[in-house]
């Protein structure tokens, strides 16, 4: 007999067609997000000087669409806790997980996405 996987509420897991439920899709959109993000900024660990161009330009992408950034309140690239909640703002702003991810590797191809 097949197990059926069952999100939170009870009911069972949205399949998208490809074998991920939404939920899984959007895990691993937040681990990409998160790890661009560290890219961009050179890591948590402040002496670190590695970053890269195409992550700097996702994290300016990300500040140009932020409501707080638009305030002045930054939000604190050193603090994993932070960056985790820059890319679950992300994916919502994006509508889902799929479109978050589309939209990430298209600032980093160098195109700006509409």
């Amino acid at each position: 007999m097949e197990s059926q996987n069952f999100s939170n509420n009870g009911f069972p897991a949205r399949d998208n067609g490809h074998g991920f439920t939404e939920k899984s899709l959007s895990t691993i959109a937040e681990k990409s997000i998160i790890e661009t993000i560290l890219d961009g900024c050179g890591g948590i660990d402040v002496e670190s000087e590695k970053m890269s161009e195409s992550g700097l330009r996702f994290i300016r992408y990300l500040l140009s669409i932020s409501r707080a950034a638009r305030f002045g309140f930054i939000p604190n690239f050193s603090d994993l806790n932070a960056i985790r909640e820059v890319a679950r703002q992300f994916i919502r702003y994006s509508g889902g997980a799929a479109i978050a991810l589309y939209t990430m590797n298209e600032v980093l191809e160098g195109e700006v996405p509409a």
